[in-house]
């Protein structure tokens, strides 16, 4: 299983917010340039990159912090956040993004994100799947819908949907653990997609939990910043 270390954005500073819960906004010291290259030097390949200022504000992409990060290392950058046109999602690939992952847009416009699949490949548009009770939750995760998380994935892996991105909202900087039979769940009704997961990780236990499933990619964040994963525990994950 591959694992993914997350990095939240905003002023061009490293954040963190509890289940899209803007009032436990958290600011880091680290910087995000620095914090990329740390996970570089332990052997992470991959990191999902949330613009918080253009999911939950409305602010212009920063496109500029994503060339920087994308010029300043050789990780591949999944950006997420705020991103509704055709325009900005050239824009996030221009900028160096190697995957988008897109949430609300394809609840608003399917065929709009049907165009996606087909104009990037379905290898660089990952579905974002963010639930509580199974509906979805869009904008930023201010807006509950009820639009059921299993329908939707399924429309679009008729479309050729390939990856999609599940989230339990609830679990999400909780560390609460992982909500295991969700992802049981959706793993047996769509054994041919590839799986990205995140949300309510505590540790290194959780995540070998995860790979036990068959979940194929991992996302881990909040576990880290408060210090229940370190690098060195990073570093040893990867190794073995």
């Amino acid at each position: 299983m591959n694992i993914i270390a997350s990095i939240y954005i905003k002023n061009n500073k490293t954040v963190r917010v509890k289940s899209g819960d803007l009032r436990t906004l958290k600011v880091y010291d680290v910087s995000p340039i620095d914090l990329l290259k740390k996970f570089e030097d332990v052997g992470i390949k991959e990191v999902y990159l949330v613009d918080l200022g253009s999911a939950k504000f409305l602010e212009k992409n920063n496109f500029i912090l994503l060339e920087i990060l994308s010029q300043f290392s050789k990780l591949k950058i999944n950006y997420s956040g705020g991103l509704r046109t055709m325009e900005q999602i050239g824009g996030a690939f221009v900028a160096g993004a190697s995957k988008v992952t897109l949430g609300t847009l394809p609840v608003y416009d399917k065929h709009k994100f049907v165009n996606c699949l087909m104009s990037w490949g379905n290898k660089k548009i990952v579905l974002a799947a963010d639930t509580i009770n199974d509906c979805l939750k869009i904008n930023g995760w201010k807006q509950k819908t009820k639009i059921n998380v299993f329908d939707h994935i399924n429309y679009f892996q008729s479309k050729g949907l390939l990856n999609v991105k599940v989230t339990d909202v609830t679990r999400d900087g909780s560390l609460k653990g992982p909500p295991i039979r969700m992802y049981k769940k959706i793993i047996k009704k769509f054994p041919n997609l590839i799986l990205t997961v995140g949300g309510g990780i505590r540790s290194l236990n959780d995540l070998y939990k995860l790979k036990e499933l068959g979940i194929q990619n991992a996302i881990f964040g909040k576990a880290f910043y408060e210090g229940n994963i370190s690098f060195d525990d990073v570093k040893n994950y990867i190794k073995n």
